[in-house]
């Protein structure tokens, strides 16, 4: 989404009242710490991108909003092979000075697995390489403690989310998980995703009920169904036996 664009419609929901909130309040409304109220959101993004860097010291903390990105940890610095480029250029994922940097302005950091891969086609070691090791390594890169996990592709399953609890993560977050939108799983949060194609009305119908929620439900779960297709595709592309 352009970031002109993205701005207006953060700008927008602040102005109908809607309060952004950081991890932490997020994690203590979870424990029952905190009343829970629905005006107010938790800002995500996956994947890191380097354009974050400007996003968030020039618009988004200036305007007081926290903000909770996820990062895939062997691809600190790097393009995103692990994507399809479908002509595309490829994009950088922010290096680690700049994320120290975030980090010191307050920016919160969360674990997307170590190489952006469908955990629930890998065996143990490398489960663990993904979950338990990309919480370390983001931890030595930021100096704090590593409290959430975003499955890449939302994919997980009962094994991924054993092992997330156990790598000692306060929850983890899948976009639209199988159960019930009326239920709350810690290991298997619910997002809204926005897309580029989103509009202020659209962005709206996604936050409170209305005609048009489940359109919008459908919407979004049609696109993550088509973005699953990525490590399908990326292990063809790569020939047998890679």
């Amino acid at each position: 989404m352009p970031p002109a664009r993205f701005l207006r419609q953060i700008d927008r929901l602040a102005g109908e009242g809607f309060e952004f909130i950081g991890e932490d309040s997020f994690l203590e409304a979870l424990d029952g710490l905190l009343p829970r109220r629905d005006t107010e959101l938790l800002l995500t993004f996956d994947d890191g991108y380097d354009e974050l860097y400007d996003m968030c010291l020039d618009h988004l903390i200036p305007r007081d909003i926290p903000v909770l990105i996820f990062l895939p940890t062997e691809y600190v610095g790097k393009e995103n092979a692990w994507d399809l480029s479908l002509g595309r250029r490829p994009f950088t994922h922010l290096s680690c000075p700049r994320i120290e940097e975030l980090a010191k302005h307050g920016v919160r950091f969360g674990s997307h697995g170590a190489r952006h891969l469908d955990l629930t086609n890998l065996n143990e070691k490398e489960l663990e390489r993904e979950v338990a090791g990309s919480k370390k390594a983001l931890q030595e890169i930021t100096g704090a403690q590593v409290k959430t996990f975003a499955y890449p592709f939302g994919r997980y399953d009962v094994r991924i989310k054993s092992a997330v609890q156990q790598a000692g993560y306060q929850a983890a977050f899948s976009l639209y998980p199988g159960h019930s939108n009326e239920v709350t799983d810690r290991f298997a949060l619910r997002r809204n995703g926005v897309y580029i194609i989103d509009t202020p009305l659209t962005v709206r119908c996604k936050l409170r009920p209305n005609p048009l929620y489940w359109f919008e439900e459908m919407k979004c779960r049609a696109i993550n169904g088509v973005a699953l297709l990525t490590p399908v595709l990326k292990r063809f592309s790569a020939g047998p036996g890679k």
